[in-house]
């Protein structure tokens, strides 16, 4: 990078894939305004279908502004982008005509953060932005098409932000890194009051459901903690462990219980007693041998996890007021690379993912136990520093719980960086 104060605001993010470089908008000696991020799609055949599909694509604006005594400051706005394909569900239902107007969202917020950053002090972040947990998990999360589904991070099928595992939303953070000539040590310590309603809607037996009144089931105050080492041990050794936790309540007196046996919900009860507060809660160990992922040379990564209500099963899979659940699971994501300009790259690993919760897995519908298995193997041709073509496929292995939101899949793509 030629710019110092930019090299310091793009290391606040490490978000951007190996080799992402930042356009500079303006820089001066008083300020630094950059961009980066990239566009990517792939062809998916999966679930019986092929269609093209939106890929993880963002594009980020940063602001960088040096302060007196070696202080850094500024902030970070990232957007997802859907630039493939926005549209809705045509919905025709009755007399109702087709819905052609509805689309989902082509622009959304993935990050938004002030940080202020001292050689000596640590960054002092503030905001939605990546929590300390992915510190530790975001080593096998480099996948074209899919990954990231059994470290913790994503957690509830969402971002992760409710609970502070992914995109931290509303965090306060701090992290501190210490070099040595054996490596690196670093620290991250991070607390979010967000409180995030729950909508529980679960089938309580035939023709009945019971949902928690809104404003009664919340996600309270989380706290996160992550270590890790890097050290210069051949092309380098990483390790670190991450832990986070967040308070959840579906305590109430006043839940709603509604017969659907007409095919309408019809409310007969307002005093249904739901009991299952709890911790959300999570743990995480990780490593890796390597420079980076898709760097020249070997990269391997692991991770392992445990966590308690920090899993969510599909609708209907569970009998019952509450389908989380407390589970266990790995990733891993290996890649070779070779060639002129390190162009050539196989990669491939797996998530692996499965209740450990008795009294869950007691009343699941169908099945034992939740059980969520893929296995991946990609090859990705990297066209220039700022192009590139992959093929990822994926073989899945889940049981019947899972199943009705994994499949095996085969995709073809590309990718394009600012």
């Amino acid at each position: 990078m030629p710019n110092i104060r930019r090299t310091l605001l793009v290391a606040t993010a490490i978000t951007a894939a190996p080799g992402t470089q930042a356009v500079p908008i303006y820089q001066s000696n008083q300020v630094t305004l950059y961009m980066e991020g990239y566009l990517t799609a792939h062809m998916v055949n999966s679930f019986g279908d092929t269609s093209m599909q939106n890929g993880a694509s963002r594009i980020r604006i940063g602001l960088n502004v040096p302060a007196y005594d070696q202080w850094d400051t500024g902030f970070n706005v990232e957007w997802g982008v859907n630039a493939i394909n926005s549209a809705g569900n045509v919905v025709i239902q009755g007399d109702q005509q087709a819905a052609l107007g509805e689309t989902q969202l082509s622009l959304y917020l993935r990050q938004g953060h002030g940080f202020a950053k001292h050689p000596k002090w640590g960054e002092f972040s503030a905001g939605k932005q990546w929590g300390v947990y992915y510190e530790v998990t975001y080593i096998t999360d480099w996948y074209n098409v899919s990954g990231g589904l059994a470290s913790g991070t994503y957690a509830l099928g969402t971002d992760g932000g409710v609970t502070g595992t992914g995109r931290a939303d509303s965090a306060l953070a701090w992290r501190k890194s210490w070099e040595t000539e054996a490596g690196e040590f670093k620290i991250g310590v991070q607390y979010a009051a967000h409180v995030a309603d729950l909508e529980i809607n679960v089938d309580l037996g035939p023709d009945l459901e019971v949902e928690c009144p809104i404003g009664d089931c919340e996600y309270g105050i989380s706290h996160g903690i992550a270590a890790v080492y890097h050290a210069n041990i051949g092309d380098g050794f990483f390790i670190g462990a991450a832990y986070n936790r967040v308070k959840l309540d579906i305590q109430t007196d006043d839940g709603l219980v509604f017969d659907t046996s007409s095919g309408e919900r019809v409310l007969i009860d307002s005093n249904y007693p739901i009991g299952a507060s709890s911790n959300d809660w999570t743990t995480a160990l990780g490593m890796f041998y390597g420079k980076e992922a898709f760097a020249k040379g070997f990269y391997g990564a692991a991770v392992f996890q445990r966590s308690q209500n920090n899993e969510l099963a599909p609708a209907g899979s569970v009998m019952g007021v509450d389908n989380f659940f407390d589970a266990k699971g790995s990733e891993s994501f290996l890649s070779y690379t070779w060639g002129k300009d390190n162009c050539y790259s196989v990669y491939g690993g797996h998530n692996y993912l499965v209740s450990d919760d008795p009294e869950f897995d007691a009343a699941l519908v169908d099945a034992n136990r939740y059980k969520l298995a893929q296995y991946y193997l990609g090859f990705q041709y990297r066209w220039n520093e700022r192009v590139r073509l992959y093929w990822e496929n994926g073989y899945d292995d889940s049981n019947a719980v899972a199943r009705q939101q994994y499949d095996s899949f085969m995709a073809v793509g590309f990718r394009i960086d600012i």
